[in-house]
């Protein structure tokens, strides 16, 4: 038996349509005009699908009880997270880009990617910030030279490589973000970087930094040095190695120094259904601790990840943390003005930021995750904070915990 092409059947299909709406409609028209118009509509997104651009993104709300009920309403030392007691409108991203690849035009080697930000976590993700409500992420040209298997060139603002959780939150196990990441990594970078892979084994990044944005600013935008490398001997697991090397400066009467950040993360998936992720990082920072004079700030901590799913639409994500900030530097450093209040201690104003302190934290995080379809994730999640000093606030007073619960919704698209 002959077969009818597939594109035929579709094209009589949407004549027939076409014809039915026009007779619902009421309204008089060629059947071929309207065939062509669908034919055409059917051509624009070939040349859409053809040239490589991509237009993805997500929306993200949330609500964060805090049973401490602090008078200020924000929830103290988190990062995007802060707001006690409220709905908060956290992130609109929308991304165009166009990925390079070493294919065989010359065009194909050239891309590009362009995120956009708006929505209150968005104030100081970026640093390019249009308002306190909306920022670009990222803004990079790419290009794959024909080197071996194509050596990847970025240029403009990237996401960091340090680190294993990243800013935007669907990509992590849990709505609210570590003290790892939210207040000792950079979120994004500014400058060149340089990516190769060997297979799908080693992957290797190098990067030339003129300018961090993370929990503290950067001032001086001294040039830095970043370094990834990735190994997976296996599709069950993945190691991955980072480094952040260069001067920055110090926080107000204090030099500064050479900062030094390295560590790593390893991913195991144990079934089809569970995985198990440990981070751990050491940083030192000469020159800038708040709570020794002319002394060297130290922070490292480590962090554990069970990742369990029980069906396709149900999860569990649990994190355990331990960090220390042994010089005062990383934490508390924010206030209580309006935008961000990330960061927050007790102490602080709308003015200036809480005494430093050195202090020890941990915290543990179940997350209880639905996703009715693969593009809405709603997720519940309790987290208990606890610090060996009193930098959290029950009410007006100072506390040594904090135990906060969210229910966080992203829609992808």
């Amino acid at each position: 038996m002959r077969r009818i092409p597939l594109r035929t059947i579709l094209s009589l299909l949407i004549l027939l349509l076409a014809h039915e709406t026009q007779a619902q409609d009421g309204k008089e028209g060629s059947p071929i005009d309207a065939l062509k118009a669908a034919e055409q509509a059917f051509q624009k997104r070939v040349a859409w699908r053809e040239s490589g651009l991509h237009f993805f993104g997500y929306l993200e709300g949330s609500y964060s009880q805090n049973f401490n009920n602090p008078s200020n309403r924000i929830n103290q030392l988190r990062i995007f997270d802060v707001q006690s007691n409220q709905v908060r409108p956290n992130l609109a991203q929308f991304v165009l880009e166009k990925e390079a690849n070493p294919g065989p035009r010359w065009n194909d080697r050239l891309g590009f990617r362009v995120k956009f930000n708006a929505g209150r976590d968005s104030d100081f993700i970026g640093g390019t910030n249009l308002s306190t409500w909306a920022d670009f992420q990222e803004f990079y040209a790419q290009y794959v030279a024909p080197i071996g298997n194509g050596v990847n060139i970025q240029l403009g603002q990237i996401n960091s490589v340090v680190g294993y959780e990243t800013v935007e939150s669907p990509r992590n196990p849990n709505y609210s973000r570590s003290w790892l990441f939210g207040l000792g990594q950079p979120f994004t970078t500014r400058g060149g970087r340089l990516t190769y892979a060997w297979g799908r084994t080693v992957t290797l990044s190098i990067g030339i930094i003129g300018y961090v944005n993370s929990a503290r600013a950067d001032t001086q935008h001294d040039p830095l040095s970043e370094a990834a490398v990735v190994f997976a001997p296996s599709d069950n697991m993945t190691l991955a190695f980072y480094s952040l090397v260069g001067p920055r400066s110090g926080p107000t009467g204090t030099k500064g120094g050479m900062l030094v950040l390295s560590g790593g993360y390893v991913r195991v998936r144990m079934s089809e259904r569970a995985s198990a992720v440990f981070e751990s990082y050491y940083a030192n920072q000469t020159g800038s601790s708040l709570v020794s004079p002319a002394g060297n700030a130290r922070w490292n901590g480590a962090a554990a990840y069970l990742i369990y799913d029980l069906t396709k639409q149900w999860g569990l994500r649990f994190r355990a943390e331990l960090f220390e900030d042994a010089g005062g530097f990383v934490t508390c450093q924010g206030t209580t003005d309006y935008q961000p209040r990330a960061n927050v201690c007790f102490g602080a104003s709308n003015l200036g930021s809480a005494p430093a302190v050195a202090q020890t934290l941990w915290e543990v995080t179940s997350t209880l995750q639905y996703s009715p379809i693969p593009t809405l994730i709603t997720r519940l999640e309790y987290r208990y904070d606890r610090s060996d000093h009193n930098t959290f606030q029950v009410g007006g007073r100072p506390a040594g915990y904090q135990p906060t619960l969210s229910l966080a919704v992203s829609c992808l698209f």
